[in-house]
């Protein structure tokens, strides 16, 4: 693994504010969703290796992310690809099929609409921070 020198290497920076937020965002979601797994009697098979696979899947999505900046390791910006291509991706599908679904209700409904919005949010801009932040260590 090579380093790279960044301008957001190492502690916590002004410009790594959003990748911060979105990798406490992913570990307060998914952290919960695998409480939320342990705790439902119902799952089993398939839907729990699946819920567990997405779940965990994530969160080491996040922690490599998070390793990777504080490090200055080059694959910083592949970790934060997946973290946001995975998000984006797994709440689309499930928020469609939970608002598609007249089983839910409004309020559960509701919650996902809004932990899929600040998803898309925070991912979409902590890519946008990196990438300024890699065209100005370029242009440097």
């Amino acid at each position: 693994m090579s380093a790279v020198t960044t301008p957001d290497a190492g502690p916590i920076s002004d410009v790594s504010r959003l990748r911060w937020l979105l990798f406490g965002w992913t570990a307060v979601v998914w952290g919960n969703r695998l409480w939320n797994i342990a705790t439902d009697g119902e799952l089993e098979g398939v839907e729990l290796a699946t819920n567990l696979g997405v779940a965990v899947f994530l969160l080491v999505a996040a922690v490599a992310m998070m390793v990777s900046l504080q490090a200055g390791l080059s694959w910083h910006g592949r970790a934060l690809g997946v973290l946001v291509v995975a998000g984006i991706t797994r709440f689309t599908i499930r928020g469609f099929s939970v608002l598609a679904n007249p089983e839910w209700d409004t309020g559960f409904k509701v919650v996902h609409t809004v932990l899929w919005a600040v998803t898309v949010i925070l991912s979409v801009l902590a890519a946008r921070e990196y990438s300024k932040v890699r065209s100005a260590a370029w242009v440097s």
